[in-house]
């Protein structure tokens, strides 16, 4: 599991993980908050995907440093903290206090399934 630092920073939260993408995804209740990428053919969007509406990624930007679009994927709504940024742990106990504290800039509930 890529990443375990941070899922740790996470606990007792009641995360669900689920596949998306082919990456590791994790919910709190309803609501889709990030998921975790490490994958050799990705390099460039390895790290924490962070779900947030557009509105709020310029105020994600200024609590977490180092935050930028996913490449790979045409995904407008998440904010990438890559793993090569060089304060990569630091910034990712930032995520999850925003995380823990049920932040409303993180998050997203998805549109139901037809």
């Amino acid at each position: 599991m890529p990443y375990e630092f941070f899922l740790e920073m996470l606990y007792p939260l009641p995360l669900r993980h689920k596949k998306m993408f082919g990456v590791d995804a994790y919910y709190i209740r309803e609501k889709i908050v990030f998921a975790l990428c490490q994958k050799e053919h990705m390099h460039q969007d390895n790290g924490i995907w962070i779900a947030s509406k557009k509105k709020h990624h310029q105020k994600l930007n200024h609590q977490v440093k180092g935050l930028r679009s996913i490449k790979s994927y045409g995904i407008k709504t998440w904010l990438l903290l890559p793993e090569d940024f060089d304060y990569f742990e630091e910034q990712a106990n930032i995520v999850a206090d925003l995380i823990k504290n049920n932040s409303e800039i993180i998050g997203n509930v998805p549109k139901p399934k037809r």
